[in-house]
């Protein structure tokens, strides 16, 4: 069963590459602060960065948020070169139950294009399976929306194989294009990887997440 899925990801991996796009995603590790698009925890700031050295419109992407609630993390981020603006929310309207197939939902507001930075709004269905002690896979599917241009939808995606809950591949589509990556959790707060945005350009992620307040 690994094995079939593994091939199934790398044969999407490697059709994505022939295809150029103009988006990434909520589910980019830098855009949102996870690969599922799933919230950081509560209490907790999470920094969340992208260097694109070819960038074209944009080089860069920061994203600093706050874990609010356990159902809500606020943000606000920048982008470097086109010198823009984006505030981030997202609720988590109910979670998934593990234990069943019932997925969890998030509504947020963001970034999800890395060539003109529009505000968006978007919904996401995530759900994770886990297969044994050491993979797992999720899945999101949703809508968006340019906060500028409400008439304009289009559905987005995302496929994460995770291994050993430390090495991370995925796929996402923005309803345009395809984004591919690979993240590794170096610990319990850093988490760095590498990204194909519009599966041409090579990116760096990178992820700080600490708890503001210490545990009692």
């Amino acid at each position: 069963m690994i094995k079939k899925f593994t091939y199934i990801v790398l044969f999407v991996i490697g059709f994505t590459n022939q295809v150029f796009s103009q988006t990434c995603g909520p589910s980019c590790p830098a855009c949102s602060g996870s690969t599922d698009g799933s919230l950081i925890p509560v209490k907790s700031l999470s920094l969340q960065g992208m260097f694109i050295p070819n960038g074209e419109e944009e080089n860069g992407i920061v994203n600093l948020r706050y874990g609010a609630f356990e159902w809500l993390d606020l943000g606000v981020g920048y982008t470097f070169k086109s010198e823009k603006i984006i505030w981030n929310a997202r609720l988590q309207a109910f979670k998934q139950n593990e234990d069943t197939w019932k997925p969890g939902l998030i509504i947020g507001t963001g970034s999800i294009r890395t060539g003109s930075s529009d505000q968006s709004i978007y919904a996401n269905l995530l759900k994770t399976v886990a297969f044994s002690e050491n993979f797992e896979t999720s899945f999101s599917l949703g809508m968006a929306t340019l906060s500028s241009d409400l008439e304009k939808v289009y559905g987005i995606g995302n496929v994460s194989l995770v291994f050993y809950d430390k090495i991370t591949a995925y796929v996402n589509f923005d309803g345009i294009s395809f984004h591919e990556g690979i993240a590794w959790n170096i610990n319990d707060w850093l988490s760095a990887g590498m990204l194909l945005v519009e599966s041409k350009d090579f990116a760096i992620t990178a992820k700080i997440t600490k708890p503001l307040f210490k545990a009692e």
